[in-house]
This record gives C-alpha cells, sequence and structure tokens, in this order.
C-alpha cells in the first residue's frame, strides 16, 4: 500500500515538475518571439515594398514587378514565396503552402454603372452567406480608383484574414483577394494590406 502511495506522489510530483518546466519553455519562447516585440505600420510595410525589400520579422522577402492576366494586371510579386502558381488569362491564384498565404486575382468587362463601397461589401456578404460564409469587415478604405477591405471570416482551417480589392483600370474592373492566418494579421495580414496600396500605385 505505501509502495502504491509513494508511486502515486512520484507521479504527481513528475507531472508538476513537467508542466512547469512546459510554462517556463513557453515564457521562455515568448518572450524571444519576434512577434511579441516587433510592431509595423502600413507606411512602413507600403515603403519597405516600393524598395522591393521588407523583412517580416525574420523572413527576409524581396519584390519584383510583374504582370498578371495577359499583362493587364501588374503586382509587386514577392520573389521565391510560392509554391504554387496558376497565371492564367482570367484567373490567377498565388499560393505559398509553407506560409499559409494565397492571392487570386481575376478581372472582367464593366459598363459605367459601377457600384458603391457599400454596396459592393453588402454584394460580397450576399454571396459568401449563399455559401454559408460569414465575414466581419474590420476596415474598409478607398485609394484612387480602388477600393479595399479587412475582413475575418471562419473556414475549416480557422479563421481567415483577408485583404479584398476591386479596381478600376481602363475599362475593366479588377477584383483581387489576400489571405493569411488571423492569428498573422499584425504581420503577414499588415502586409497584404500594404501590397493593396502598392498594386494601385503600380496600376495608374
Amino acid at each position: 500500500m505505501d509502495m502504491e502511495i509513494d508511486r502515486s506522489i512520484a507521479l504527481y510530483l513528475r507531472e508538476q515538475w513537467e508542466k512547469e518546466e512546459e510554462e517556463k519553455r513557453k515564457s521562455f519562447k515568448e518572450q524571444y518571439d519576434p512577434k511579441s516585440y516587433i510592431k509595423y505600420t502600413l507606411e512602413e510595410l507600403i515603403e519597405g515594398i516600393r524598395k522591393k525589400e521588407q523583412y517580416l520579422y525574420t523572413l527576409r522577402l524581396e519584390f519584383e514587378e510583374k504582370k498578371l492576366l495577359d499583362g493587364r494586371l501588374v503586382i509587386p510579386f514577392i520573389k521565391d514565396f510560392f509554391d504554387a502558381i496558376d497565371d492564367e488569362s482570367q484567373t490567377v491564384l498565388l499560393a505559398s503552402n509553407k506560409r499559409h498565404v494565397t492571392m487570386t486575382f481575376s478581372d472582367t468587362p464593366c459598363g459605367k454603372t459601377g457600384c458603391t463601397m457599400d454596396a459592393w461589401i453588402a454584394g460580397t456578404e450576399s454571396r459568401l452567406k449563399a455559401m454559408h460564409l460569414h465575414m466581419k469587415v474590420e476596415k474598409k478604405n478607398t485609394l484612387g480608383s480602388m477600393e479595399y477591405i479587412c475582413c475575418t471570416m471562419p473556414t475549416s482551417q480557422g479563421y481567415l484574414y483577408n485583404v479584398v480589392f476591386q479596381m478600376q483600370k481602363g475599362d475593366r474592373i479588377y477584383a483581387g483577394a489576400l489571405n493569411c492566418p488571423e492569428e498573422d494579421k499584425e504581420g503577414m495580414g499588415l502586409l497584404l494590406e500594404a501590397v493593396a496600396h502598392v498594386i494601385e500605385e503600380m496600376n495608374h
């Protein structure tokens, strides 16, 4: 009986020690995690993309101008970042499975009617609800000929942070959706918003 009690006490003490060690490791990791002390602004990320080089925490990103959609759309393309590139004449998909980042672009001919940002957001929400997806708009902005929103959306893999835009250029409307996991929105999410800004600049 005493041996069983001793064994139970020993197991309990071991579990407590392992729990304390795990908490120490977690605390140490958080203390030295660059995400906990490096904060970016939208303006500095835009400037970094313009200069074609930007660090995101410890990740060095290089950019180059790239024409998509048969040359109709120019974007700041992240070099050596995407492991899946599907550039068709009407739709484009860029995906980094390692970083969980995707970008999609498309365009269609447009008339002179257009729509307000509120109408566009309402239309987007309506289409998503039809697919049983509900987005939460966190920010909306207008840049020259571009309107964009930043929103979160639940998926089977967790919440996604999205930067979704529409932009008129000539006689066509361009649409883009750039996304990453919601937990990365202060870093990668902000960078994707900066990418949208630079896309607007490049397509004046």
